[in-house]
């Protein structure tokens, strides 16, 4: 069965589940994203297009499936747990480090179209993408099987929690979709809503964008004084609320890491960096978009904060 193969292809590339879902638009997507423009709390960075972010026919025409793919990194992340950032040192999340998740997954992806592209005589077309389309990864995750969307706004899978990057490929191949994970949820636990360091998850699913380290961080402009008080050592990311979260806890204790380079970043290094230096340094790692100013100043804020605790 083809889309056994295409499972166990995913596999093989290092892919910790594919799900597949239908081309129909994503309605219950549609009107939280509605209902978000309105309290004018609309998801950052992408586009303010609706129907293009909740209909896949306005992606790929002919799209009769979509392939979700999820790549753990769950090995970052734990690493991360037992090798903190030192004094000199700021907090960039884990799903940051090393070579950009964007070009990691997009090969692995790449492959698996070859493969499928092998498998059915080249008949059919595929469009990928890695956090950079405009239809919603975890929408698709969730709908193709592939977690549940926890009440941080996470997708949350059964064998490495939300340490996953997401990918998802559209095709006019006809693939049976899977079945939506209704066996698991979040039930009673409010661990992310109370954990939360400046209470940006709210008691109805939503994030509230204005107070959310990880996209504060990386808006342009000054922070207040509320963000300067709470953001403690973070440079890029926060992750708070997938790290108390039960289903992660049990993917971390199973998890045994092997090595690799920890993703910390020298606060005053990469101030004295010049531009180009830090292209050179760090352009190929996903927080290198953001670019060196709006990271200079949270390194900054941390080295100020440093400075007047010494005092002290």
């Amino acid at each position: 069965m083809l889309k056994e193969k295409i499972r166990e292809k995913g596999k093989e590339l290092g892919f910790s589940q594919v799900g597949f879902t239908h081309s129909l638009p994503f309605e219950e997507y549609k009107f939280v994203l509605e209902k978000l423009k309105k309290i004018n709390n609309y998801p950052p960075f992408v586009s303010e297009d609706i129907n293009l972010r909740t209909d896949p026919k306005l992606i790929m025409e002919n799209c009769k499936t979509i392939i979700a793919v999820a790549f753990p990194y769950v090995n970052n992340v734990k690493l991360s747990l037992l090798h903190p950032p030192a004094e000199d040192e700021g907090y960039i999340s884990p799903s940051a480090w090393g070579l950009d998740y964007h070009i990691l997954v997009k090969d692995k992806m790449e492959e698996l179209v070859q493969f499928i592209d092998r498998e059915t005589k080249g008949r059919y077309q595929f469009m990928s993408f890695v956090d950079t389309g405009h239809l919603s990864d975890r929408e698709i995750a969730k709908r193709a099987g592939i977690g549940f969307v926890g009440k941080n706004s996470s997708l949350i899978t059964k064998e490495m929690g939300s340490f996953v990057w997401l990918g998802h490929i559209l095709t006019d191949l006809e693939l049976a979709p899977d079945s939506v994970m209704n066996n698991l949820d979040c039930g009673h636990c409010n661990l992310c809503i109370q954990s939360c360091p400046t209470n940006a998850i709210k008691e109805d699913g939503f994030i509230d964008y204005s107070k959310c380290l990880a996209n504060v961080l990386v808006q342009k402009g000054e922070l207040s004084l509320e963000i300067r008080e709470k953001m403690n050592k973070r440079i890029y990311g926060c992750d708070t609320c997938q790290l108390v979260c039960p289903k992660n806890m049990e993917v971390l204790k199973k998890h045994s890491p092997s090595y690799a380079s920890l993703g910390w970043i020298k606060l005053r290094e990469l101030l004295e960096l010049s531009n180009k230096s830090f292209k050179s340094k760090y352009g190929n790692t996903a927080f290198s978009w953001r670019g060196k100013g709006v990271l200079s100043r949270n390194a900054k804020v941390i080295i100020e904060k440093n400075s007047k605790t010494v005092e002290k």
